[in-house]
């Protein structure tokens, strides 16, 4: 990953998780699974930025100040210079940022991964519950679930967790198998998870964690969805168990440690005052706007998309073109014609272009291109008693013509170029424009050379 992309990644992630966070808050007074479905767009959006940001064509707002003036660069054809950004970086053996990106990002999914691997284990060493109790209290539960969901016990398992799609699977211990009272409370929120389907919506949370390891708000987002994602489990809870039973079973099960891939119903004990509170709170929510809240939720991914081709850029600069001097240029007659001078021919210049000094490490100069395609022309020395000498014959300049036009053709090619900043592109263009100056001129001599004039 180069330090561009992840710089854009950056700062654009932070934008889009301060307005989801935002969005969450504005809906505090409204019941969680508002928040939640809130949340779970923001976590979709950031798995699909990384995808959207190379994807999109660039759409460039100059709101970063210009640059400091620099002083012209020369303005003849033969020591034009402009950076060449395609040649890309010179080779440094080891790409430190790359790698540390890889680094933080195999460290999170070996987590989940590690997660994954022990909840297996621990599904492939459990039992069937055997108490009547949780038996029939899961069997009626279970009745509202269109999937195959499975209830065992497991000696690993600390507090009550869920997982999985289908068949779904919810893990108890064997020392909350002993408490029937609780069996109500326990299934009635493990099922609320799986009905949900919370426990795909961790696994995209983890992931977006794996992307943006980097930054604190992605976070920031992902705790907050986890923590919403229990209230509106409790809150779904509650319309099946008495809130007073359901308070004492959150007592019982505080401080359970649950796994990282699963959704658990274990609650730390600094978060359990407040919900428990909310639990107990019999005061009704205010009532969900479906129409609202839908709106916001399918905004959202539409304003992935500007946000993710959006590239803030310098301002240009006014360039400062240098007049024009006259230079004379002597151009011999062909044979059998009689020797002749032309008269003053003006040099064409090309126009400066402002390159920033730290991209000035790689310089395209037009002054190779033209001697390189006037090499043909190079061989046709003056001879003695000639006059001028014996000018080169016409094909050979008008080759010429064609490999300088042809090489302007490629500059303009590269300067529609999206990817590169304005007075790059604009450096490209003098270029192009120079060469097809000389090209002209060349051109012009040998219709001078062949009579047409």
């Amino acid at each position: 990953m180069s330090a561009g992309l992840l710089l854009a990644l950056s700062w654009k992630s932070a934008l889009l998780c301060c307005a989801v966070l935002l969005a969450s808050l504005a809906l505090r007074a409204r019941p969680a699974a508002q928040r939640v479905a809130v949340l779970r767009t923001g976590v979709v959006a950031l798995l699909l930025l990384p995808l959207l940001v190379p994807a999109l064509p660039v759409l460039e707002i100059a709101i970063l100040p210009a640059a400091a003036p620099e002083p012209a660069l020369s303005a003849t054809a033969d020591a034009l210079a402009v950076p060449d950004p395609l040649a890309g970086p010179a080779a440094s053996g080891i790409d430190w940022i790359a790698l540390a990106y890889t680094a933080g990002a195999g460290l999170v999914l070996l987590r989940l991964a590690f997660g994954l691997l022990l909840l297996r284990r621990w599904i492939r060493d459990a039992v069937p519950v055997s108490h009547p109790v949780w038996q029939e209290a899961f069997a009626r539960a279970a009745e509202s679930v269109r999937r195959p969901v499975r209830l065992l016990v497991s000696l690993s398992v600390v507090s009550p967790l869920s997982l999985g799609v289908a068949p779904a699977t919810i893990l108890i211990g064997p020392d909350i198998e002993q408490w029937p009272d609780r069996a109500a409370a326990v299934i009635a929120h493990e099922i609320a998870h799986i009905r949900r389907f919370d426990w795909l919506a961790m696994l995209a949370g983890r992931l977006a964690l794996a992307l943006f390891w980097f930054n604190p708000l992605a976070w920031l987002l992902v705790a907050e969805l986890t923590r919403q994602t229990e209230l509106a489990a409790d809150e779904e809870a509650v319309t099946h168990v008495a809130r007073t039973d359901y308070a004492q079973t959150l007592l019982a099960v505080a401080g359970g440690c649950g796994a990282h891939a699963a959704c658990g119903m274990a609650v730390t004990r600094s978060a359990m005052a407040r919900r428990i509170r909310r639990v107990l709170d019999a005061a009704p929510r205010k009532p969900a706007n479906g129409l609202a809240c839908a709106a916001l939720i399918a905004g959202m991914p539409l304003g992935v998309a500007p946000l993710a081709a959006t590239q803030i850029v310098a301002q240009p600069q006014a360039s400062v073109v240098p007049r024009a001097e006259p230079v004379a240029v002597r151009v011999a007659p062909a044979s059998p014609a009689p020797r002749t001078q032309a008269g003053p021919v003006r040099k064409p210049v090309a126009r400066a272009a402002r390159v920033p000094a730290s991209r000035r490490d790689k310089p395209v100069r037009v002054a190779p291109v033209v001697e390189a395609a006037r090499a043909p022309l190079q061989s046709h020395a003056p001879m003695p008693g000639m006059g001028h000498g014996t000018a080169p014959p016409t094909e050979q300049r008008l080759a010429a013509v064609q490999r300088l036009r042809s090489a302007a053709l490629e500059y303009r090619d590269r300067a529609r170029n999206p990817g590169l900043s304005l007075d790059i592109r604009q450096g490209y263009r003098n270029v192009a424009a120079s060469l097809a100056d000389e090209a002209d001129k060349l051109e012009r001599q040998a219709k001078q050379i062949a009579g047409v004039y």
